[in-house]
């Protein structure tokens, strides 16, 4: 019964373990209360009952010396008749000199009953005074006197038998009381346990997955928490291919018993020792003792080997399953969510490339995805904001066939933790978050300063890349100039870039839309290049419909000019087609001095790329000596 008590406890959660504490506390607090006022009450009735015993003893002793001396029994008789006014009295008896009794009484319903006296026989008054006995049963004795002479003796017993009712009852009623205060303690004590019960069974089926038997997603959790794992473990991470295509064309039946033949197949593998739980429809998490890379690269190939020898003979489609995954190491004092993301993370670069493999998220992959910005969050970039961690370098454009440098393009760039991180890593993110008025203020007047020092040193123009959702949002021409800095004082021609990537999903074909935004706002020195010219959704027709001054061929095809007659031709009819129509182009991605005299020979003098500068902090260009 202990056992089952103390198993039934230690389920409690700390509230409702501090709850039953806080009654434990209030019942032996409100017990020893009951028992304490008790105990007075036991206390009071000793002393009132030994001090009636002693005031009336010598009350009666006072008053009887003369009915004693001469021997008056009547008169004796009427003396005692105080007694029936004192509930405590039960018995009386009065002796001469010689210890002869001369009056016996006791108590009856409030009078006194005497009874024979006889005096022949002697009695054991004695000659001296005070308490015997122990309570409830005490006696109190007192030499009677008559003037300086000592005529005889006087004992009162007290009534044990009614003190002891009294204190027997106060006693029930402690009982009584502490009997109904552990009812009621009780009561909610065993709320608590049958709410726990019910909370822990609750707990366990939720921590089971109905499909495969195994753990869900929630009993990982429980099972795995921060601060209560002691031991390295192996995390892995499975994802099942194609288990919607499987459940809508044969039923969620056969998709289940798919699931149930996976969750088997990793049992059978790994052993009664691992923790193997569902997380979503398709996805596995396995986690199993392990410190070592080697060890978790040998299970890895060990579930796949396993999982891909599945065969359903009866089901052509299904003949074989196909995963993909990623796995980590979890120490003990390790982040779940953290471990758990990044193997979520490898498992995503595993799907990208096949489904034959899990990937292990070790150091070198970690630091790879951190270069790649994979984890990268909002978070990160605010506070790079306030921290003023975000500057824009820049990269000269120059006109080849003249040597001089007719502007730059403005490329934001992270200087985090000590290293410069390249816009692919951030942009994203960093886009989201300066779309809140209280952080597009920090790049706002990074672009102002930026054209500001490009003013005072004479710059021809300044491009800035914007995105095509924040190019039509923007309607309002004073607040565009302000943002980009084309309203500075003598400053440099604004040129914004937009791409063409993603053209056709904010705008589709109908570009009237974007039309009339840039219409309103080219109006205050900036003027419209269509960047990354030439690549993935590239069309003749925005040139035409778009009022551009500026095209810029992307890299991809600039790059291969070199050696592929095919680029070459293309190259030369865009820049034929630009001048043509009055557009101005720009070859990005020059790197040799080969390739920057094949563009030119094409037709194109304005050239961007690491041979004529890498992008830099604008003091490398605008503080450099004359």
């Amino acid at each position: 019964m202990l056992q089952t008590c103390w198993r039934h406890i230690r389920r409690l959660r700390w509230v409702q373990m501090l709850l039953l504490v806080l009654i434990l506390l209030l019942g032996f607090g409100v017990t020893g209360t009951f028992y304490a006022n008790y105990r007075d009450a036991v206390e009071t009735q000793q002393t009132n009952t030994r001090a009636g015993l002693e005031r009336t003893t010598q009350l009666l002793s006072e008053r009887l010396g003369q009915s004693v001396l001469l021997r008056n029994r009547s008169a004796i008789e009427e003396s005692l008749r105080l007694l029936e006014t004192m509930p405590q009295i039960g018995r009386v008896e009065v002796g001469d000199a010689n210890g002869r009794i001369l009056v016996r009484a006791r108590k009856s319903d409030y009078e006194l009953e005497y009874l024979d006296a006889d005096t022949d026989i002697p009695t054991d008054l004695g000659d001296s005074s005070g308490f015997a006995g122990s309570f409830p049963a005490l006696s109190y004795t007192s030499t009677i006197g008559f003037g300086a002479r000592r005529v005889g003796a006087i004992r009162l017993y007290s009534d044990a038998p009614r003190v002891e009712t009294g204190i027997n009852e106060r006693f029930r009623q402690f009982m009584l009381e502490s009997f109904v205060l552990w009812c009621v303690l009780g009561i909610f004590g065993s709320y608590l346990f049958i709410q726990t019960r019910f909370e822990n069974r609750l707990r366990e089926q939720l921590q089971i997955d109905p499909v495969t038997g195994e753990l869900s997603r929630y009993g990982l959790n429980e099972h795995f928490r921060d601060q209560e794992r002691f031991r390295h473990q192996a995390l892995l991470l499975i994802d099942l291919y194609n288990m919607k295509a499987i459940n809508a064309g044969h039923g969620l039946a056969t998709g289940d018993r798919v699931l149930q033949i996976v969750a088997r197949t990793l049992r059978a593998t790994l052993g009664p020792g691992a923790a193997i739980a569902r997380l979503d429809s398709d996805d596995y998490a396995v986690m199993i003792p392990a410190t070592q890379w080697a060890s978790v690269r040998h299970l890895c190939e060990a579930v796949t080997r396993a999982i891909h020898a599945v065969r359903f003979d009866e089901i052509p489609e299904l003949e074989k399953i196909r995963i993909s995954g990623g796995a980590v190491i979890l120490a003990p004092g390790d982040s779940f969510s953290q471990r758990l993301s990044e193997a979520d993370l490898a498992m995503r670069y595993a799907k990208a490339r096949d489904w034959s493999r899990i990937v292990c998220a070790d150091a070198e992959f970690i630091a790879h995805s951190e270069n790649t910005g994979a984890f990268v969050t909002d978070l990160h970039i605010r506070q790079g904001l306030k921290n003023n961690d975000f500057e824009y370098h820049i990269q000269p454009i120059v006109d080849v066939a003249t040597g001089e440098t007719r502007g730059y393009e403005s490329l934001i760039r992270w200087n985090y933790q000590g290293t410069t991180r390249s816009p692919a890593i951030f942009l994203d993110q960093f886009r989201e978050v300066i779309k809140d008025d209280s952080f597009y203020h920090y790049v706002v007047e990074m672009r102002r300063d930026l054209t500001r020092r490009a003013a005072d040193h004479g710059v021809g123009f300044l491009t800035f890349n914007i995105g095509l959702e924040d190019l039509q949002n923007l309607q309002d021409a004073d607040r565009f100039a302000h943002d980009f800095g084309a309203d500075c004082p003598d400053g440099p021609e604004v040129i914004i870039e937009v791409t063409e990537r993603g053209l056709p999903q904010h705008f589709g074909e109908d570009l009237s839309g974007l039309k009339r935004a840039w219409a309103e706002l080219r109006s205050r020195h900036t003027v419209l290049a269509l960047d990354d010219f030439g690549a993935l959704e590239s069309n003749l027709y925005r040139l035409r419909e778009l009022d551009i001054e500026y095209v810029k061929i992307d890299k991809a095809l600039i790059s291969a000019v070199a050696d592929d007659d095919k680029s070459r031709a293309i190259v030369k009819a865009i820049a034929g087609l630009c001048d043509a129509l009055g557009i101005h182009v720009v070859a990005e991605g020059i790197e040799t001095e080969t390739l920057s005299e094949t563009v030119r020979s094409l037709g194109i003098s304005l050239q961007q790329g690491f041979l004529l500068g890498r992008p830099q902090p604008a003091s490398s260009y605008f503080d450099q000596p004359d």
